[in-house]
């Protein structure tokens, strides 16, 4: 779970153990509150006294032990940490009805001497944008998991002929098949969800996010150690999973996610939505899901815009197409292109 964006913490230091955390009075007693909301799950109610006592640290030990399996509690609440996130968790599914006549205290800048209606009343209101964020990322998963491919999801030999005709410079039709046979198997640019086939490359998620996310989605945004590495391949080990990776970092940052990816039956990486002939990379993906035809048009114009990948690709130099296509850390690309090549020229 993450923080409310614009939203400081509802809490600003630690709560718990003596010894262990600061237990400021207003922290305290946000932590009551919370705990008390989510009764019966604790079985007893707490004090809303802003004072950590014995029966304050035994609750948090118990919701450690029971709801979060921990086996050695410490029984304490940090500002960001999995206790304080679940114990959200839990009370966000609680509707709370919240007094109107009660103002906001300036949010969260220290609640002074509060009284307890004012503290729970803050503390609703900061669950209320917590509900608020968790529906917008429910939307945007939705947004970013709907097919909306027109069924033209396979190219014909005449699309590959067009494509060769457009690239000009000689270029052989069975040297784009290649790359589609390489890059996607060469049937579809689509999986079984009539959605586009997509790589997520977290690093590049971490690249565009700014190492935002290091910390709190190492899976998503981690730095390049090699080609395929551990992460990606948790990532990507089908398309279901490819595609609840793309909608989860869709959730954190729309364009960095949709960049950081490589799409459909060519599986061009996001980023070169300009260098295919799109404005921005929210056209990119939407003329991606929408048919092979498009996916073959991008590929035709990333292509059009190298003239060292054409030089390549004329001259079937398998190394400089690797190199130009998919980058210097390109493994074994140009013998899978060279391998695919001859075994198309050995159908005629």
């Amino acid at each position: 779970m993450q923080s409310v964006q614009g939203l400081p913490r509802l809490i600003s230091a630690s709560v718990g153990a003596p010894g262990k955390a600061r237990n400021l009075p207003a922290d305290v007693q946000c932590i009551q509150y919370l705990f008390n909301l989510i009764i019966p799950k604790m079985g007893f109610a707490l004090n809303e006294n802003g004072k950590c006592d014995g029966q304050l640290v035994q609750c948090i030990s118990q919701y450690q032990f029971r709801q979060l399996k921990y086996a050695h509690p410490d029984g304490v609440i940090d500002p960001t940490g999995r206790t304080f996130n679940s114990l959200i968790e839990e009370a966000i599914k609680v509707p709370v009805k919240v007094n109107p006549a009660l103002r906001i205290p300036s949010f969260l800048g220290g609640f002074g001497n509060a009284n307890s209606e004012m503290i729970q009343a803050t503390v609703n209101h900061y669950l209320d944008r917590m509900r608020a964020v968790i529906e917008a990322e429910r939307r945007n998963r939705q947004m970013v998991l709907q097919a909306t491919c027109d069924g033209g999801m396979t190219l014909t030999d005449k699309d590959f002929q067009s494509a060769a005709t457009q690239l000009g410079n000689g270029i052989s039709v069975n040297i784009i098949k290649a790359f589609a046979t390489v890059e996607s198997g060469g049937r579809s640019g689509f999986g079984p969800a009539k959605l586009p086939v997509i790589a997520f490359e977290g690093h590049l998620f971490r690249k565009y996010t700014k190492h935002k996310y290091d910390q709190t989605h190492p899976l998503l945004s981690y730095p390049y150690l090699k080609k395929a590495g551990p992460q990606w391949q948790a990532n990507n080990k089908d398309q279901t999973k490819a595609w609840e990776t793309m909608a989860t970092a869709f959730g954190l940052d729309q364009e960095a996610a949709l960049m950081s990816a490589s799409w459909g039956m060519f599986q061009i990486m996001g980023f070169n939505f300009s260098t295919c002939g799109y404005k921005t990379v929210f056209e990119f993906t939407a003329a991606m899901k929408i048919n092979a035809g498009n996916q073959l048009k991008a590929f035709v114009g990333f292509c059009s815009k190298s003239s060292a990948l054409i030089k390549a690709m004329k001259n079937k130099d398998y190394a400089a197409m690797a190199l130009n296509y998919n980058g210097k850390d390109y493994g074994d690309y140009d013998s899978r292109i060279k391998k695919a090549y001859e075994a198309l020229e050995g159908k005629k």
